[in-house]
Protein backbone atom coordinates (compact mmCIF):
# COMPACT_ATOMS: atom_id res chain seq x y z
CA UNK A 1 0.00 0.00 0.00
CA UNK A 2 2.67 2.26 0.99
CA UNK A 3 4.35 1.76 -3.12
CA UNK A 4 0.97 2.54 -3.88
CA UNK A 5 0.63 5.82 -2.63
CA UNK A 6 4.36 7.29 -3.14
CA UNK A 7 4.22 6.14 -6.89
CA UNK A 8 0.76 8.05 -7.42
CA UNK A 9 3.15 11.07 -5.88
CA UNK A 10 5.67 10.36 -8.40
CA UNK A 11 3.57 10.03 -11.37
CA UNK A 12 1.67 13.20 -10.52
CA UNK A 13 4.70 15.28 -11.82
CA UNK A 14 3.69 14.60 -15.32
CA UNK A 15 5.14 17.74 -16.58
CA UNK A 16 8.24 16.51 -15.09
CA UNK A 17 9.18 13.72 -16.54
CA UNK A 18 11.63 14.25 -19.58
CA UNK A 19 12.04 11.67 -22.62
CA UNK A 20 12.64 11.32 -26.00
CA UNK A 21 11.50 8.39 -28.63
CA UNK A 22 14.31 6.01 -28.60
CA UNK A 23 16.05 7.31 -25.50
CA UNK A 24 18.09 5.10 -23.55
CA UNK A 25 19.89 5.13 -19.97
CA UNK A 26 22.52 3.17 -19.83
CA UNK A 27 23.07 2.95 -15.92
CA UNK A 28 20.26 3.40 -13.21
CA UNK A 29 19.48 1.20 -10.15
CA UNK A 30 15.99 0.13 -9.68
CA UNK A 31 16.42 -1.94 -6.32
CA UNK A 32 18.37 1.68 -4.87
CA UNK A 33 15.20 3.37 -6.21
CA UNK A 34 13.14 1.18 -4.48
CA UNK A 35 14.98 1.70 -0.94
CA UNK A 36 14.52 5.56 -1.54
CA UNK A 37 10.97 4.98 -1.87
CA UNK A 38 10.36 4.86 -5.49
CA UNK A 39 8.24 2.72 -7.11
CA UNK A 40 10.79 1.34 -10.20
CA UNK A 41 7.84 -0.96 -11.85
CA UNK A 42 5.08 2.02 -12.33
CA UNK A 43 8.12 4.72 -13.12
CA UNK A 44 10.04 2.59 -15.69
CA UNK A 45 6.56 1.58 -17.76
CA UNK A 46 5.63 5.40 -17.81
CA UNK A 47 9.20 6.15 -18.80
CA UNK A 48 8.43 3.19 -21.68
CA UNK A 49 5.15 4.83 -22.89
CA UNK A 50 6.45 8.49 -22.80
CA UNK A 51 9.94 6.96 -25.21
CA UNK A 52 12.32 4.77 -23.15
CA UNK A 53 14.00 2.72 -25.76
CA UNK A 54 16.34 0.67 -23.35
CA UNK A 55 18.12 0.61 -19.78
CA UNK A 56 20.28 -0.84 -18.58
CA UNK A 57 19.90 -1.75 -14.27
CA UNK A 58 23.41 -2.22 -12.73
CA UNK A 59 23.98 -4.59 -9.87
CA UNK A 60 26.28 -3.96 -7.26
CA UNK A 61 26.04 -7.29 -5.30
CA UNK A 62 25.46 -11.08 -5.93
CA UNK A 63 22.76 -11.13 -3.32
CA UNK A 64 20.17 -8.79 -5.07
CA UNK A 65 21.31 -10.75 -9.15
CA UNK A 66 18.04 -13.01 -9.15
CA UNK A 67 15.72 -10.12 -8.03
CA UNK A 68 16.99 -7.64 -10.47
CA UNK A 69 16.87 -10.50 -13.31
CA UNK A 70 12.98 -10.83 -12.30
CA UNK A 71 12.33 -7.28 -12.57
CA UNK A 72 13.92 -7.30 -16.25
CA UNK A 73 11.78 -10.11 -17.05
CA UNK A 74 8.76 -7.53 -16.79
CA UNK A 75 10.19 -5.18 -19.33
CA UNK A 76 11.76 -6.09 -23.02
CA UNK A 77 13.43 -2.80 -22.80
CA UNK A 78 15.39 -3.51 -19.95
CA UNK A 79 18.69 -5.39 -19.32
CA UNK A 80 20.44 -5.78 -16.15
CA UNK A 81 24.61 -6.61 -15.58
CA UNK A 82 25.79 -8.62 -12.28
CA UNK A 83 29.21 -6.96 -10.26
CA UNK A 84 30.34 -6.26 -7.11
CA UNK A 85 30.56 -2.48 -6.51
CA UNK A 86 34.10 -0.91 -5.24
CA UNK A 87 32.26 -0.77 -1.82
CA UNK A 88 32.74 -4.24 -1.32
CA UNK A 89 36.55 -4.04 -1.11
CA UNK A 90 35.77 -3.01 2.91
CA UNK A 91 34.55 -6.59 3.45
CA UNK A 92 37.02 -9.33 4.17
CA UNK A 93 39.31 -11.35 2.32
CA UNK A 94 37.37 -14.24 3.23
CA UNK A 95 34.27 -12.53 2.22
CA UNK A 96 35.51 -11.17 -0.84
CA UNK A 97 36.09 -14.71 -2.49
CA UNK A 98 33.24 -16.39 -1.55
CA UNK A 99 31.59 -13.10 -2.96
CA UNK A 100 33.47 -13.55 -6.34
CA UNK A 101 32.73 -17.00 -6.70
CA UNK A 102 28.99 -16.32 -6.20
CA UNK A 103 29.67 -14.06 -8.96
CA UNK A 104 31.07 -15.93 -11.81
CA UNK A 105 28.60 -19.04 -10.83
CA UNK A 106 26.12 -16.05 -11.92
CA UNK A 107 27.61 -15.30 -14.90
CA UNK A 108 28.20 -19.40 -15.64
CA UNK A 109 24.52 -20.18 -15.03
CA UNK A 110 23.27 -16.78 -16.89
CA UNK A 111 25.73 -16.94 -19.88
CA UNK A 112 23.12 -17.92 -22.70
CA UNK A 113 20.44 -15.31 -20.85
CA UNK A 114 19.24 -12.41 -23.24
CA UNK A 115 18.95 -9.86 -20.26
CA UNK A 116 22.65 -10.10 -18.66
CA UNK A 117 24.72 -7.67 -21.10
CA UNK A 118 27.53 -6.63 -18.87
CA UNK A 119 29.86 -7.08 -15.65
CA UNK A 120 29.93 -4.41 -12.97
CA UNK A 121 30.06 -1.78 -11.63
CA UNK A 122 33.05 -2.31 -10.58
CA UNK A 123 36.21 0.17 -10.23
CA UNK A 124 38.54 2.35 -7.94
CA UNK A 125 37.38 5.10 -5.61
CA UNK A 126 40.37 7.25 -4.03
CA UNK A 127 37.78 9.30 -2.56
CA UNK A 128 35.79 6.84 0.16
CA UNK A 129 38.52 4.52 0.67
CA UNK A 130 36.59 1.35 0.82
CA UNK A 131 39.04 -1.08 2.44
CA UNK A 132 43.12 -1.35 1.35
CA UNK A 133 43.78 -0.19 -1.84
CA UNK A 134 45.50 -3.96 -2.72
CA UNK A 135 41.84 -5.51 -1.91
CA UNK A 136 40.09 -3.09 -3.79
CA UNK A 137 42.46 -3.04 -6.86
CA UNK A 138 42.12 -6.93 -6.46
CA UNK A 139 38.41 -6.85 -6.71
CA UNK A 140 38.49 -4.91 -9.40
CA UNK A 141 40.79 -6.90 -11.25
CA UNK A 142 38.81 -9.78 -10.72
CA UNK A 143 35.72 -8.42 -12.50
CA UNK A 144 37.37 -7.35 -15.75
CA UNK A 145 38.74 -10.64 -15.95
CA UNK A 146 35.36 -12.26 -15.47
CA UNK A 147 34.29 -10.13 -17.97
CA UNK A 148 36.77 -11.05 -20.62
CA UNK A 149 35.88 -14.88 -19.96
CA UNK A 150 32.54 -14.32 -20.73
CA UNK A 151 32.70 -11.38 -23.58
CA UNK A 152 30.66 -8.83 -21.67
CA UNK A 153 31.75 -4.97 -21.80
CA UNK A 154 32.36 -4.09 -18.20
CA UNK A 155 30.90 -1.26 -16.14
CA UNK A 156 33.79 1.21 -14.78
CA UNK A 157 33.32 3.35 -11.55
CA UNK A 158 36.05 5.42 -11.12
CA UNK A 159 36.37 8.16 -8.52
CA UNK A 160 39.78 10.13 -8.33
CA UNK A 161 41.73 6.95 -9.55
CA UNK A 162 42.02 8.11 -13.35
CA UNK A 163 45.85 6.42 -13.67
CA UNK A 164 45.41 3.24 -11.75
CA UNK A 165 42.28 2.34 -13.58
CA UNK A 166 44.11 3.06 -16.65
CA UNK A 167 46.77 0.78 -15.87
CA UNK A 168 44.84 -1.92 -14.65
CA UNK A 169 42.80 -1.66 -18.17
CA UNK A 170 46.04 -1.27 -20.24
CA UNK A 171 47.29 -4.59 -18.91
CA UNK A 172 44.72 -6.63 -18.56
CA UNK A 173 42.73 -5.35 -21.75
CA UNK A 174 39.30 -6.55 -21.70
CA UNK A 175 38.17 -7.44 -25.09
CA UNK A 176 34.61 -5.98 -25.13
CA UNK A 177 35.76 -2.72 -23.50
CA UNK A 178 32.67 -1.12 -21.73
CA UNK A 179 31.95 2.03 -20.25
CA UNK A 180 33.47 4.56 -17.61
CA UNK A 181 30.37 5.66 -15.98
CA UNK A 182 29.62 8.82 -14.77
CA UNK A 183 32.18 10.84 -16.32
CA UNK A 184 34.18 12.87 -14.07
CA UNK A 185 36.99 13.01 -15.10
CA UNK A 186 39.39 15.18 -17.94
CA UNK A 187 40.07 15.39 -21.57
CA UNK A 188 43.64 13.09 -20.93
CA UNK A 189 41.88 10.10 -19.47
CA UNK A 190 38.74 10.39 -21.69
CA UNK A 191 41.17 10.25 -24.50
CA UNK A 192 43.32 7.57 -23.45
CA UNK A 193 40.11 5.25 -22.13
CA UNK A 194 38.54 5.74 -25.61
CA UNK A 195 41.79 4.14 -27.24
CA UNK A 196 41.13 1.33 -25.04
CA UNK A 197 38.04 0.66 -26.53
CA UNK A 198 35.81 2.55 -23.95
CA UNK A 199 32.15 4.61 -24.42
CA UNK A 200 32.51 7.44 -21.55
CA UNK A 201 28.96 7.45 -20.33
CA UNK A 202 27.52 11.39 -18.88
CA UNK A 203 24.89 11.46 -15.99
CA UNK A 204 23.15 14.18 -14.13
CA UNK A 205 26.36 15.73 -12.38
CA UNK A 206 27.53 17.03 -16.37
CA UNK A 207 24.27 19.73 -15.44
CA UNK A 208 25.48 20.97 -12.18
CA UNK A 209 27.89 24.05 -11.96
CA UNK A 210 31.78 23.88 -12.17
CA UNK A 211 31.95 20.92 -14.13
CA UNK A 212 33.84 22.86 -16.84
CA UNK A 213 36.29 20.13 -17.75
CA UNK A 214 33.53 17.52 -17.91
CA UNK A 215 31.83 19.56 -20.37
CA UNK A 216 35.01 20.40 -22.19
CA UNK A 217 34.82 16.00 -22.82
CA UNK A 218 31.29 16.05 -23.41
CA UNK A 219 32.26 18.66 -26.35
CA UNK A 220 35.58 16.37 -27.51
CA UNK A 221 34.52 13.19 -27.78
CA UNK A 222 33.35 11.14 -30.75
CA UNK A 223 29.82 10.80 -31.77
CA UNK A 224 30.10 7.16 -31.91
CA UNK A 225 31.56 6.57 -28.08
CA UNK A 226 29.27 8.56 -26.45
CA UNK A 227 26.23 7.51 -23.71
CA UNK A 228 23.92 9.26 -21.38
CA UNK A 229 23.03 7.85 -18.07
CA UNK A 230 21.13 8.65 -14.87
CA UNK A 231 22.79 7.19 -12.33
CA UNK A 232 19.32 6.88 -10.85
CA UNK A 233 18.19 7.34 -7.66
CA UNK A 234 21.53 9.44 -7.22
CA UNK A 235 23.01 12.79 -9.22
CA UNK A 236 19.33 14.25 -10.24
CA UNK A 237 19.77 16.23 -13.41
CA UNK A 238 19.95 20.37 -12.05
CA UNK A 239 16.39 21.40 -13.18
CA UNK A 240 14.51 18.61 -11.04
CA UNK A 241 17.42 18.23 -8.46
CA UNK A 242 15.03 18.72 -5.58
CA UNK A 243 13.62 15.41 -6.68
CA UNK A 244 15.08 11.52 -6.33
CA UNK A 245 16.32 10.64 -9.44
CA UNK A 246 14.39 8.32 -11.85
CA UNK A 247 14.91 7.52 -15.40
CA UNK A 248 12.09 9.99 -16.63
CA UNK A 249 14.72 12.67 -15.95
CA UNK A 250 16.88 11.43 -18.50
CA UNK A 251 16.10 13.84 -20.86
CA UNK A 252 17.35 16.62 -19.22
CA UNK A 253 21.18 15.31 -19.65
CA UNK A 254 20.57 14.73 -23.19
CA UNK A 255 19.43 18.04 -23.85
CA UNK A 256 22.41 20.09 -22.34
CA UNK A 257 25.01 17.22 -23.93
CA UNK A 258 23.07 18.08 -27.28
CA UNK A 259 23.38 21.64 -26.53
CA UNK A 260 27.45 21.89 -25.65
CA UNK A 261 27.68 19.52 -28.90
CA UNK A 262 25.94 22.04 -31.09
CA UNK A 263 23.09 19.25 -32.41
CA UNK A 264 19.67 18.51 -31.92
CA UNK A 265 18.58 16.73 -28.50
CA UNK A 266 16.57 13.92 -31.25
CA UNK A 267 20.28 13.72 -33.06
CA UNK A 268 22.07 12.91 -29.97
CA UNK A 269 19.54 10.23 -29.04
CA UNK A 270 19.45 8.30 -32.59
CA UNK A 271 23.58 8.08 -31.57
CA UNK A 272 23.39 7.41 -27.90
CA UNK A 273 20.95 4.22 -29.05
CA UNK A 274 23.02 2.74 -31.87
CA UNK A 275 26.31 3.06 -29.55
CA UNK A 276 24.57 1.37 -26.65
CA UNK A 277 23.24 -1.34 -29.17
CA UNK A 278 26.44 -1.94 -30.38
CA UNK A 279 28.15 -2.15 -26.95
CA UNK A 280 25.53 -4.63 -25.82
CA UNK A 281 25.24 -6.22 -28.55
CA UNK A 282 21.68 -5.34 -29.02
Amino acid sequence: MIDSVKTNIILSMEEKYCLYDGIIDSHFHQLEMKKKELCPYSIIKKCIEKGLDLALDISTDTETFSERLGFAEHFPEIYISAGLSVGKAESSLSEIESMLSDLEKQLEENKDNPKLRAVGETGLDRYWNHGDVKKETNLFEAQVMLADKYSLPVIIHNREADSEILEVLGRLKPSKGGIIHCFSSDWTFAEKALDLGFMISFAGNLTYKKTEKMREVCIKIPEDSILIETDAPYLTPQKVRKYKNHPGFIGYTYELAAELRGMKTENLVSAVNRNFRQLLNL
